[in-house]
């Protein structure tokens, strides 16, 4: 309990330096979430390029609106929440220039799978990240934070705006319904230590 809330008492000093203009407290802040962030990104717009845009839009915002920030809980659901809004407007976004844009769908890439032999632990990755990716939407969400991100199920709950024992529900939920569908990799599963 102590050091939840000394983690929560070094956050509020952090996020109080970064109001105050501190620009190394606000490169830390940078530095410890881009990453992660532009990877959660990433699972809406399936482009990294426009993840990372995104997500460096936000941080300069959060930057240049510093003195007018309100945030009175953890700051890291706070950023995934953030993301989240950006990454689903994003995509809004588009539906509407491909709607009203034919000639720029024509000129979109379209991305190379590139196949060849993998190793066997190679191919239960890809089956377990297949496995996920039919998931749906919310299952999906859950699991890649927590699993991925590490977010506990409160930050979880706060940043998909739902209570902790929704999350816990839809997490063992998830978490058997992959069971089910990879159980025929089992045997392997066990032996090389792979999670779902």
């Amino acid at each position: 309990m102590v050091n939840s809330e000394s983690a929560y008492e070094n956050e509020q000093r952090w996020i109080e330096m970064i109001r105050e203009g501190d620009e190394y407290a606000f490169e830390l802040l940078f530095k410890e979430y881009y990453e992660q962030l532009t990877r959660f990104s990433w699972r809406f717009v399936k482009c990294k390029a426009v993840a990372e845009g995104l997500v460096q839009d936000i941080f300069s915002d959060l930057w240049e609106n510093r003195g007018n920030m309100e945030l009175t809980g953890c700051i890291r659901p706070y950023l995934y929440k953030v993301v989240k809004n950006h990454s689903l407007n994003y995509i809004k976004h588009q539906e509407v220039q491909n709607k009203y844009d034919p000639l720029w769908m024509d000129q979109k890439e379209v991305p190379m799978i590139k196949y060849g032999k993998e190793k066997r632990e190679e191919q239960i990755r890809e089956a377990i990240k297949q496995a996920v990716e039919k998931l749906p939407e919310r299952s999906r969400m859950t699991y890649k934070l927590h699993r991925h991100d590490g977010l506990t199920y409160k930050e979880i709950a706060e940043v998909m705006d739902v209570s902790v024992k929704t999350v816990e529900s839809q997490m063992t939920r998830t978490l058997k319904l992959l069971r089910e569908q990879l159980a025929h990799l089992l045997p392997f599963l066990a032996v090389g230590c792979i999670l779902i």
